[in-house]
């Protein structure tokens, strides 16, 4: 997408961060987004918080929010999801042990979806200490944590088609995710 700020892409006439907040709305005591760009922002009625390390990678977005947060337990979404399920937020939520370190969902051959997951704070120096020395890949600090993988399978029991994994990364599939809104009225 170049350098526009993916949350603020547009699906039927809302911001995808919108739509976010929107879904994510009652299961948490407090959503919150991270950004560079607070200015973007101004109306969503949410708390806006930045980056603690200032390279741009998606595992600087994770630790600020785990920073942030003020639960033990944080459920992370990318802020380019315009098909986020509630129905798998809560399935997932459901499964989470206090014990669980991460809660992830897996496809096939263990792909996971780290940014449709849930994070403790008990991360937090694995993070921090993959940050320092530029480790970016997100599932690098997983053999140090105590990692719940959930089948992607179960959650399709609740996300048919698994649309809160699908992404907006480029023009053509910002075109196809707002046509499958027009589709299917996920407005």
């Amino acid at each position: 997408m170049g350098y526009k700020d993916k949350s603020c892409l547009e699906i039927s006439g809302e911001k995808i961060v919108s739509r976010i907040i929107r879904q994510l709305s009652g299961l948490f005591t407090e959503i919150f987004v991270i950004t560079r760009t607070p200015e973007h922002h101004t109306n969503l009625g949410v708390r806006l918080v930045g980056d603690i390390y200032q390279q741009r990678s998606s595992l600087t977005g994770i630790h600020a929010a785990i920073s942030h947060a003020e639960t033990d337990h944080v459920f992370i979404t990318a802020c380019d999801s315009p098909f986020l399920n509630k129905n798998l937020v809560t399935k997932m939520l459901s499964l989470l042990s206090p014990s669980d370190d991460v809660l992830i969902p897996i496809h096939d051959n263990w792909r996971y979806e780290p940014l449709c997951a849930v994070y403790s704070k008990r991360c937090l120096p694995f993070i921090e200490e993959n940050l320092n020395n530029e480790i970016f890949q997100i599932i690098r600090f997983f053999p140090e944590v105590k990692v719940h993988a959930v089948d992607a399978e179960i959650l399709q029991q609740h996300d048919q088609d698994l649309e809160s994994f699908i992404n907006v990364n480029t023009p053509e599939e910002l075109s196809k995710a707002c046509e499958r809104a027009k589709k299917c009225n996920k407005i």
